[in-house]
């Protein structure tokens, strides 16, 4: 009896440590690259997917996709999408990943740099950026998206671009902003 609660304990411990560990990675992640963790409402992401305009068939991406939330959405939405999200914060790539095989949700949750992705192939885009960084992805948009292909923005807007669509999300504290772009 001692040493199933023993093992209880240390079970315990083991498991606060490393939630511990993970917290204190993010934490020296985002004071590194300034990129914090703020996850999509629920509402918000399946609103973001019905302004993409998907169909059934499409490769659809997330860059900087936190948990997987909003490709999860479009999985349950649209069963036949291929769904790639690319996470830079390991410890939130890595509960994301974990809560996608779980779940078994068919969206493919990848550790890395959005910025190194080769996007030429994708229909239909989510992001959820800040300012700066909209305009590092709007120059790569220029050069890798083929003609045609959506983004849909949370928040934030692409300078010198004007979105084709607008929605404003009610939410508890105030609306959430969400912005259509066909490049």
């Amino acid at each position: 009896m001692k040493i199933d609660h023993l093992r209880m304990i240390l079970s315990v411990l083991l498991t606060a440590f490393f939630l511990l560990l993970v917290l204190v990675l993010t934490v020296c992640h985002h004071a590194v690259l300034g990129v914090p963790y703020v996850p999509t409402p629920r509402r918000v992401a399946r609103v973001m997917v019905e302004l993409a305009r998907i169909c059934g068939d499409e490769l659809v991406f997330d860059l900087g996709a936190g948990d997987g939330r909003v490709l999860r959405t479009a999985k349950r939405m649209f069963p036949d999408i291929t769904a790639m999200g690319y996470e830079i914060v390991p410890a939130v790539w890595f509960f994301g990943f974990l809560r996608c095989v779980l779940t078994r949700s068919g969206v493919h949750l990848k550790f890395g740099d959005a910025f190194r992705v080769d996007v030429r192939m994708a229909d239909v885009i989510f992001l959820y950026m800040s300012p700066a960084y909209m305009e590092k992805f709007a120059v790569k948009f220029d050069r890798e998206l083929r003609p045609g292909t959506f983004v849909v923005s949370h928040t934030f807007r692409f300078p010198d671009r004007h979105p084709i669509e607008e929605r404003r999300v009610p939410l508890r504290r105030g609306d959430a902003k969400l912005f259509l772009y066909r490049w």
